[in-house]
């Protein structure tokens, strides 16, 4: 399974969410790689159409990246709840389905 079809699926645990945010991470470094390359790319081509390519090219990657950046946001917001609703049910001083007065 890539790193793409990982980040595409959610996680449900903790094993699930290093995995994910290690295929996150990975996708995310080779996404600013590609956009250093491009503002590499842009500075040094004298042609201007080659120039103009590396522009656009900078400019759709970065709003990928900022997409990415806030997926990785919630992903960090998911994580906490599933670990705020682990630990509850685990103190929980009754078992599920009990009522106290």
């Amino acid at each position: 399974m890539t790193n793409t079809e990982i980040i595409k699926q959610w996680f449900t645990n903790k094993n699930e969410y290093l995995i994910w945010r290690t295929a996150w991470k990975a996708e995310y470094a080779e996404l600013t790689k590609n956009i250093r390359e491009y503002k590499l790319e842009r500075r040094i081509n004298p042609d201007p159409t080659m120039k103009a390519h590396a522009q656009y090219q900078c400019f759709a990657l970065r709003a990928e990246a900022t997409k990415a950046l806030e997926l990785r946001k919630r992903s960090k917001e998911e994580a906490q709840r599933q670990y705020l609703a682990n630990r509850s049910a685990q103190t929980s001083p009754c078992p599920a389905g009990c009522s106290l007065p």
